[in-house]
């Protein structure tokens, strides 16, 4: 009952690993593919320049810069008032004394200046607002910074004082990073270097991939050693140890000192690194 309750969890756990990789290579894969294949389009509501064309187009964003809050008067005055006539039966009074005190300014807070459509091109950044436009070229881009926590991007361009930031939220936060490297490889003329980039990314994820579930089954195991061979939990520390290996390649086998399901032999000995689920890749 244990060992069938044992291989039903052990089942679940590989599945469960089989479809988070699958996920993880089938979006590097999408990515590789669209750097390769994609060129741009156009945009109806945007004149573009002469070999220009938009990797991204994001409605409903927002134009982000710093606005200060109310300010308040801070400090205290003192002084004299001295009635000086009386008009319809209500006294005038004259005050002698001074202020002491100043007018303490509001406290900057990003704030949303506007609302509209921001395109990504192989030139530059645009916001289209309702009453604000920004541009930010690439060829005056002195650098940008992602926050995807709150799903925005700073951009800073040498012929404008203030950063521009664009924020569009989350969700889409590592698709508009994308697009943008793939706007600016455009522009830089480095789009091999970011495709062999991203080819490199997706063939470190296929050297993860998990194991099929029968070939973990069917891994060689030891011979159980000797008792007294090994001291348990000095096995580490062993610089050889009688137990016979039959595979020389490094991987999880079953543990011949039965501590756990599996442990890792490197090559050489066996390590005090045991799993008792499936081992991972």
């Amino acid at each position: 009952m244990f060992e069938e309750h044992r291989e039903k969890k052990a089942a679940k756990e590989h599945a469960d690993a089989v479809v988070a990789w699958r996920a993880r290579r089938d979006a590097q894969a999408a990515l590789l593919d669209t750097a390769r294949t994609s060129t741009g389009t156009g945009a109806d509501s945007l004149l573009l320049q002469a070999g220009e064309a938009v990797f991204a187009q994001v409605t409903e964003a927002a134009l982000v810069e710093e606005r200060r809050g109310a300010g308040h008067y801070q400090g205290s005055s003192q002084g004299v008032s001295i009635p000086v006539a009386s008009i319809g039966g209500r006294s005038v009074r004259y005050r002698v004394g001074a202020n002491r005190g100043h007018y303490v300014q509001g406290t900057p807070a990003p704030t949303a200046i506007d609302h509209g459509t921001v395109y990504v091109t192989n030139r530059r950044v645009i916001f289209q607002g309702g009453a604000q436009t920004r541009e930010c070229a690439f060829a005056k881009l002195i650098g940008f910074e992602h926050d995807d926590a709150s799903g925005s991007t700073t951009f800073s361009v040498s012929n404008r004082q203030k950063p521009t930031t664009i924020h569009y939220g989350p969700k889409i936060a590592a698709w508009f990073d994308f697009r943008l490297d793939l706007a600016l490889a455009h522009f830089r003329g480095t789009v091999d270097e970011l495709i062999a980039g991203l080819q490199q990314d997706l063939d470190e994820i296929d050297r993860h991939r998990p194991p099929d579930l029968d070939q973990v089954a069917s891994a060689p195991v030891a011979p159980p050693a000797p008792v007294e061979a090994v001291p348990p939990g000095d096995v580490a520390a062993t610089s050889a140890t009688p137990v016979a290996m039959a595979a020389t390649t490094a991987g999880w086998y079953a543990d011949p000192w039965r501590q756990a399901a599996y442990r890792w032999w490197n090559g050489a000995r066996w390590t005090a690194d045991l799993h008792d689920a499936t081992p991972p890749a």
